[in-house]
């Protein structure tokens, strides 16, 4: 087996690290929030939630929001969901920091986010999400 096997085990442990999936993940949102149109997508809704029970969910609107971000439409995007500009930007640093732990040769753990950057984020997140959650759901039971 020789030489040849083991480029292709240091291959796959790359491909399957976690910082490439993490990579693939959020590069893939990206790539498709940018190769969809804005103007197609206004009517748009992908969630099983809202289609089975009529209300939306608190992420209802986030293709829709990240379609509008990558486009610069800015209002439109916090019109469709308020927090997706936060999930966007999270998108854009764990893409950021997996290319990074990928250069750098760093394959076996999760790529890391500075402790003040992630406590602000879910500083800002939560409560967000929780108004959301709020807003669009235990309203309709009151």
């Amino acid at each position: 087996m020789g030489e040849g096997s083991e480029v292709d085990a240091s291959r796959i442990k790359i491909f399957t690290s976690p910082a490439a999936i993490m990579a693939a993940i959020t590069g893939g949102a990206l790539a498709v929030s940018a190769i969809l149109n804005p103007v197609r997508v206004t009517g748009l809704s992908l969630c099983p939630i809202s289609h089975l029970i009529g209300i939306e969910c608190p992420f209802c609107g986030m293709t829709r929001s990240f379609v509008s971000i990558t486009h610069a439409r800015f209002s439109e995007a916090l019109d469709y969901n308020l927090g997706s500009p936060l999930i966007y930007g999270a998108f854009v640093w764990m893409l950021f920091a997996s290319i990074r732990d990928l250069r750098l040769g760093q394959y076996k753990d999760i790529p890391s986010t500075p402790i003040w950057l992630y406590k602000s984020w879910l500083t800002v997140t939560i409560p967000v999400f929780a108004w959301l959650f709020w807003s669009r759901w235990l309203s309709n039971l009151f």
